[in-house]
């Protein structure tokens, strides 16, 4: 116990303006997270006729009381700046790997002062476990207290819905903001472990980490093509279906009239839809000739994953960033024992 406190005072030693930083960071948008909390749960309680069942309200034909104007005004004034610390919260655990995990290792090799520790220690490998570890405990207890004020925000701001079924927000409460801010803190170890010096491995880092975040987000989406059903925007009569606003959204296209499905995105880079007519019923058709002599070309569909499979991607988005964490940690490894002398 005293020598992982011993390890956990050089870490906080090494790294203390960092760590001071990054934790002004998290609890001013954590404050500023619960405060808006605190507000909209208030004005949700004062106002329950103006902010009950507000998409029904909008979607009315009549809209809301023209009472609730102001309350409705000062609401999504409050929502516009609860967007901006929802996608802070997003961004939480790639800034956090580049920040904390760059400098881990880079700055002792830049310090000519690894190769000492290496000498006193057992196997570089052990130094290397000694060195994350507290970090790593540091990170994960950081992005944990934002995430649980992610879902807290979200609630708020969502009060209708049941958030846990409703891709309202993803990957930015919950479980991802965790799970990526132990796999970004992963990557800026392996990047520092191998260049060595500390700022250019906190400039590659940002690189490599929005690599990463952009490839498996890219990854993800195509297996989420793969797995989501067709929804039609309209039915044979003509009337909208209902909207599943916790289903997330794949890729708004066209249903043929053969049963396939063509994203607008394809459909107008092979050329298919030259122009687009449509109906009052959700038809489309590729030109006036054929609205008119009735050659319908697609209806108005969506692909969607299912509200119900919220918990399943959360758990697979998690666990890949676990995962490619934990091979950048073997990596980091390979290098640090395999590492010459500076």
């Amino acid at each position: 116990m005293t020598g992982a406190l011993t390890w956990a005072r050089l870490s906080y030693r090494q790294q203390k303006w960092e760590l001071l930083l990054v934790t002004l960071g998290v609890v001013g948008v954590v404050a500023a997270m619960l405060y808006f909390v605190s507000t909209m749960d208030g004005m949700q309680a004062a106002f329950p006729e103006c902010l009950s069942n507000m998409r029904a309200q909008m979607e009315s034909p009549v809209g809301p009381p023209l009472a609730c104007q102001a309350i409705l005004e000062e609401w999504y004034e409050h929502q516009g700046w609860t967007s901006t610390l929802m996608t802070a919260a997003r961004g939480a655990p790639l800034g956090l790997g580049v920040m904390l995990g760059a400098p881990l290792v880079a700055r002792e090799i830049d310090g000519r002062t690894a190769q000492l520790a290496w000498s006193l220690s057992r196997s570089r490998i052990g130094w290397l476990a000694r060195r994350i570890a507290f970090m790593v405990i540091f990170v994960l207890a950081l992005l944990a207290i934002v995430a649980m004020a992610g879902e807290l925000l979200a609630a708020a701001i969502e009060p209708d819905r049941n958030l846990a079924k409703d891709f309202f927000r993803f990957g930015e409460r919950g479980l991802p903001i965790v799970a990526r801010g132990a796999g970004a803190l992963m990557l800026g170890v392996l990047v520092g472990a191998m260049i060595g010096r500390v700022l250019p491995a906190v400039l590659v880092s940002v690189i490599v980490i929005g690599i990463a975040f952009a490839g498996l987000s890219l990854g993800q989406e195509a297996w989420n093509r793969g797995e989501a059903t067709i929804q039609r925007l309209y039915d044979d009569a003509g009337q909208p279906v209902g909207f599943d606003y916790a289903s997330m959204d794949v890729e708004f296209g066209l249903l043929r009239p053969d049963g396939s499905y063509l994203g607008y995105n394809e459909a107008f880079e092979r050329g298919l839809l030259p122009e687009m007519y449509q109906d009052e019923q959700g038809r489309i058709y590729a030109s006036a000739a054929d609205m008119e002599a009735g050659r319908v070309f697609g209806h108005e569909a969506r692909l969607v994953i299912e509200a119900e499979r919220y918990p399943e991607l959360v758990l697979r988005d998690s666990v890949l960033w676990v995962l490619l964490g934990s091979a950048a940690l073997g990596a980091a490894a390979v290098v640090v024992a395999r590492r010459r002398p500076v």
